[in-house]
């Protein structure tokens, strides 16, 4: 009897492939039941770091309602398509863990542009989206907004540094210290006219590049106000607040 299931079992593997080989248009597809949950787990928003656009709301009237969100494969659903994973079953390719919720538009940028959305990108996207959800749940926040997204995606790329700079910002009771200075090496005896934190490029060796990257990343989470003696920024209020909260 053993036996038996087990030839039946193989003999449905091989129908599947057979079929696939037949038809190499075949799609896996998302039911139904995966759709929901990728727009749930990220609360219906989009989960691309620099969109976080809204994809469900009401229609008119008083009852109905408009989506405009995609639950899009990571991986392609069929051979030839974006970022195809040929080593995929047909029951992981059409699972959650190959699934991102985004909006229509940017559903169509990631599969146009291969090269620059690749598949771990799109993975960190909705891990990231996911973890703005579960904070806004347990913290009682508002939905994940644009910057919550990029705030997470600093947090990545930089762990360190933004773990110092939340360590400083929670450690100043009065909330008045939202200036910081770059130095090459710690230096006994260095002021500032203002309350200031002190980050060095001894401790973040790519602290120059870090910097850049928080300071023109969409609106700026920093500031430049000074380069004599040393670099010097402000922290923008909206980071501010997320180092306070996040």
């Amino acid at each position: 009897m053993q036996m038996l299931a087990m030839d039946i079992w193989a003999a449905i593997r091989w129908a599947r492939r057979y079929r696939r080989c037949d038809n190499p248009d075949m799609r896996d597809d998302f039911p139904a039941s995966v759709k929901d949950e990728l727009a749930k787990r990220v609360g219906f928003g989009c989960s691309n770091p620099g969109c976080r656009q809204a994809t469900s709301g009401p229609q008119e009237g008083p009852a109905g309602t408009v989506n405009v969100g995609v639950a899009a494969h990571i991986t392609s659903a069929s051979e030839g398509g974006p970022r195809y994973n040929p080593d995929l079953t047909p029951e992981q390719r059409s699972s959650a863990i190959n699934g991102i919720w985004l909006c229509q538009t940017c559903a169509k940028l990631i599969d146009d542009d291969v090269q620059r959305y690749t598949e771990d990108k799109l993975i960190e996207w909705r891990s990231d989206a996911e973890t703005a959800a579960r904070r806004a749940l347990e913290q009682r926040k508002s939905p994940p907004t644009e910057s919550d997204g990029v705030f997470l995606e600093a947090q990545r790329l930089m762990p360190k540094l933004i773990d110092e700079m939340r360590t400083d910002v929670r450690g100043d009771d009065r909330e008045l210290v939202r200036e910081f200075v770059v130095l090459a090496v710690p230096t006994i005896g260095y002021s500032w006219p203002r309350g200031h934190s002190v980050y060095t490029e001894e401790t973040h060796p790519t602290l120059q590049a870090q910097l850049a990257w928080l300071e023109v990343e969409d609106a700026g989470f920093i500031v430049g106000i000074s380069n004599d003696p040393g670099f010097a920024y402000r922290i923008v209020p909206e980071f501010y607040r997320w180092l306070q909260s996040a």
